[in-house]
């Protein structure tokens, strides 16, 4: 089906040539003399791109954009203007109202039909990665949903099994461990399950990033025994909460935890901590680990960085985790960084307001 273009221009000839350019191109073509026509075609049809001239009578066209830009039908529709005038001040007022472009009068034939080719292009990509996102989303949620059954039983069952009379004081810990894990992850598949899209999250709960801490660092003894990595806590017990929510905090803490155990070497150390930083609540994780390259320090926080600092152990790493923090910390309104002091080693942080 041909795309559709809304032609707004009071002049005859400026129509003449912009209806046979794009006429001949294999466009439908939508005809309106002025703003308030323009208004009333598209209340009952939407077209794919407008080009609106600048200067008519009754409203002119930065007007006219804005109130196309206000309805939520029009407000997604590419709008190029088609202007004689030259001075910076008016294309900035009509960027401002909402155009995406403009034409220079008078309108050249080629010039029209490339600009006007390439906003069509970009609209329709726009339109493809939104399906495309919301379809990840929509499969998103229905496995976040159905995870959410086995999760369950993995959690009754290790509760089961540790209170089993029959199971032995060594166990009983790695026990506490999964159900205590699988029990983190529910709480990370329920925010997500929450957050509806566009929504992020708020960042307005109270959060005790010692008792955090705490946690965590029982979640991944194991894995630091695994390793001979001694697993130390360094946290200020007097701390007021930080404004965060609890799930996406925790599993950002997580995240560093889970990376710092990669990178450290067996024998090394990994050390939790929780202090003040002048007016904010901040989380650390230190570890004595080769560090990062000043040159790679930039790539930080980003997916799928490439480093050169290589897991320590084998594990696997996609360059992910980092940047997961940066998103989940930053989206409740915190900030995430990086020290690496003289010594050697590396301190990944972020930190909250006090609530």
């Amino acid at each position: 089906m041909p795309e559709t273009i809304l032609i707004v221009d009071d002049t005859p000839a400026n129509l003449g040539v912009l209806v046979e350019t794009l006429g001949a191109a294999g466009y439908q073509l939508m005809v309106a003399e002025d703003g308030e026509e323009a208004l009333a075609q598209t209340e009952q049809t939407q077209p794919d791109l407008i080009l609106l001239d600048l200067m008519m009578p009754g409203i002119d066209g930065f007007e006219t954009c804005r109130r196309l830009k206000a309805r939520p039908a029009t407000a997604d529709v590419p709008v190029l203007f088609m202007t004689a005038l030259s001075e910076l001040s008016d294309k900035v007022r009509a960027f401002a109202a909402g155009g995406v472009d403009y034409i220079t009068k008078p309108i050249e034939h080629e010039e029209a039909l490339a600009r006007v080719r390439t906003h069509l292009a970009m609209r329709r990509l726009r339109r493809d990665l939104q399906e495309q996102l919301t379809t990840k989303d929509r499969f998103m949620r229905i496995a976040g949903h159905d995870l959410r059954n086995p999760l369950c039983l993995i959690i009754m069952a290790g509760e089961l099994a540790r209170r089993h009379p029959e199971t032995t004081a060594t166990l009983r810990p790695y026990l506490e461990n999964i159900t205590e894990s699988a029990t983190q992850m529910r709480r990370i598949i329920d925010t997500f399950l929450e957050i509806r899209p566009g929504s992020g999250l708020q960042g307005s709960g109270r959060v005790d990033l010692s008792l955090v801490a705490g946690a965590i660092a029982r979640q991944y003894q194991p894995m630091a025994q695994r390793k001979n990595i001694t697993l130390s806590l360094e946290l200020d017990e007097h701390l007021p909460s930080a404004r965060s929510e609890s799930a996406p905090t925790y599993q950002a803490y997580t995240n560093f935890v889970s990376n710092g155990l990669k990178f450290t070497p067996p024998g090394g150390g990994l050390t939790l901590r929780t202090r003040r930083a002048g007016d904010m609540i901040r989380a650390e994780v230190q570890d004595n680990g080769p560090g990062v390259p000043e040159a790679e320090r930039n790539q930080l926080f980003h997916e799928h960085a490439q480093l050169s600092p290589r897991p320590t152990g084998g594990e696997d790493s996609h360059g992910l985790g980092l940047a997961i923090v940066k998103h989940l910390i930053e989206s409740q309104g915190g900030t995430v960084g990086a020290d690496f002091p003289p010594e050697g080693g590396s301190i990944f942080w972020f930190e909250f307001e006090a609530n």
